[in-house]
């Protein structure tokens, strides 16, 4: 190994150190991750992909391949509380090494240090290290997503028809999330566009194996789900996409904070400067690619109205395209004095990392407050909300029998902590609420809510929706006596772990939970 390559992977193993260090900061897993697991565990443990054992299946996550990877683990004794911070993290530097092995490509030339700078970059990325923690399948995608975007790139330098590697990888990815379809479609076009510039209308075989491939991978999924679940898309499309006026002024904004705090907007200008600078054809490539997909795709995360867990999981996807936009634009302004003095380009490099690397800090210590910015919570919020559900769930765990169901607001760690079969009032998992309830609300994952007289359908033994109470003292509130009439009544008892010492819920009245303590089993 020649120092060249010897120096690139001290820098890779920086990166990905420095990624570990950064995820940690935030050690966390989201409550909407433990969804998932639900689902995972029923599948590990009874061959069900399902929320609730001896229900209708609904199919309420979004990502397919993510849970049942997951529950291959919990098969073999890996807990996913663990595994998926793990895997997170693994698939995170992942794509460190396809970004590297890319950059090389679009130089055309040996290894070199400035093949681990796209990687460097991403380490100090607030976002991409948040989710390379949270449980959920964030960076798993990103990573088919980019090895995919890798490989088209790959065949147009070469002048090389699409090979099945690439529609294999989207195709990965379109089962890890439904957004694999879009991004494979503008892949797609943008090889179309590539090829209308050349005058080349018809399409190969070649082309026509490779989106063979890409369906022989993504239809047998689709098939498998109209015939389980009875519905072409998950249950939470119908979620997701319902929400009411000012979807577009959240998402509009989403993507305002997206590009502010990650300094977003240095790169168009950086890659305008490189444009003039040194017009190199792989960089030309790169930037073709890069512009339709990013622009598209944040068209698509607008239109839905973003996310509501800050650090803005949904555009990490294509975050890895504008950290790679970004290196390549860097080495090419440099490139005159690269040539001149090596050392002194290093030296600007390793500058800019720097000043990047203190506005990650300044947006961690943001993140990690316990608040929300206009409905988009923070990590440290999903962090505390997710330890009070888990604590919540792992106590009412501890009493529940078989035929208990509980109706809640968050489904994810009470839920799997407990055991309890549960309505999810956001109707995430629940195909009434999620065909049949109105939206009225543009938070997404929030739009639509149980009304009261479907949550008292279920006959459900505890109700810890939006009915649940953190309080220091028994709960008697103006609510009380309404929900005696409906047959229920609150108790209130000490959650160990809990940030507030009682917790109020409301329980059914001709049914028993506890042994609750002599000081709460008195109705308010």
């Amino acid at each position: 190994m020649n120092a060249r390559r010897i120096l690139l992977v001290a820098l890779l193993t920086l990166a990905a150190a420095a990624l570990v260090a950064h995820s940690l900061v935030f050690n966390f897993v989201t409550d909407d991750a433990f969804i998932s697991f639900v689902y995972s565990r029923n599948l590990a443990e009874h061959g069900q992909l399902v929320f609730n054992l001896g229900e209708k299946a609904v199919e309420g996550y979004t990502n397919f391949l993510w849970t049942v990877l997951l529950a291959g683990l919990m098969k073999v004794g890996l807990r996913p509380e663990l595994m998926s911070r793990v895997l997170g993290t693994a698939f995170g530097v992942g794509s460190f090494a396809t970004l590297a092995w890319l950059s090389r490509r679009l130089r055309g030339d040996d290894w070199s240090w400035w093949d681990a700078l796209p990687a460097l970059i991403l380490a100090g990325v607030p976002g991409y290290a948040c989710w390379s923690s949270g449980g959920l399948e964030t960076q798993m995608f990103t990573f088919f997503v980019t090895l995919g975007a890798a490989w088209h790139l790959e065949e147009l330098l070469d002048g090389a028809p699409p090979r099945k590697r690439s529609a294999f990888a989207f195709g990965l990815a379109a089962l890890t999330r439904p957004e694999g379809l879009l991004l494979f479609a503008l892949t797609a076009f943008h090889r179309a566009l590539v090829k209308l510039g050349r005058r080349e209308l018809r399409p190969t075989a070649a082309e026509l194996r490779w989106v063979a491939c890409f369906l022989a991978v993504v239809v047998p999924h689709l098939l498998w789900r109209r015939w389980y679940y009875g519905w072409w898309l998950p249950n939470t499309f119908y979620i997701k996409s319902s929400g009411i006026g000012g979807t577009w002024n959240q998402g509009g904004y989403y993507l305002l904070r997206v590009v502010e705090n990650f300094h977003l907007w240095i790169v168009p200008p950086l890659a305008v400067a490189a444009w003039f600078v040194q017009r190199e054809r792989g960089a030309r490539v790169l930037l073709g690619y890069a512009s339709l997909v990013v622009a598209v795709f944040a068209l698509y995360v607008g239109s839905v109205g973003g996310d509501f867990m800050g650090l803005y999981r949904f555009v990490m996807p294509v975050i890895p395209l504008v950290a790679l936009v970004a290196a390549q634009s860097l080495r090419q302004l440099l490139g005159p004095l690269d040539r001149k003095s090596p050392l002194l380009a290093a030296g600007v490099v390793a500058l800019a990392l720097l000043l990047h690397g203190l506005h990650a800090a300044a947006v961690d210590r943001r993140a990690l407050v316990i608040g929300a910015d206009r409905g988009i919570d923070t990590p440290g919020y999903l962090r505390w909300y997710t330890a009070d559900r888990a604590a919540a769930g792992r106590w009412f765990g501890q009493y529940a029998r078989p035929d208990d169901y509980a109706a809640v607001g968050g489904a994810g760690a009470q839920v799997y902590f407990s055991g309890i079969r549960s309505l999810d009032c956001f109707g995430l998992s629940d195909e009434y609420i999620a065909h049949r309830v109105p939206a009225h609300s543009s938070r997404p994952g929030h739009q639509k809510y149980a009304p009261d007289d479907y949550i008292l359908s279920k006959r459900p033994t505890i109700i810890t929706s939006y009915n649940y109470k953190f309080v220091n003292a028994p709960y008697v509130g103006p609510d009380a006596a309404l929900w005696m009439q409906r047959g229920y009544h609150y108790v209130t008892v000490p959650i160990a772990g809990a940030s507030t010492p009682m917790y109020s819920f409301l329980l059914r009245n001709d049914r028993s939970f506890g042994p609750l303590p002599a000081l709460v089993e008195r109705e308010p």
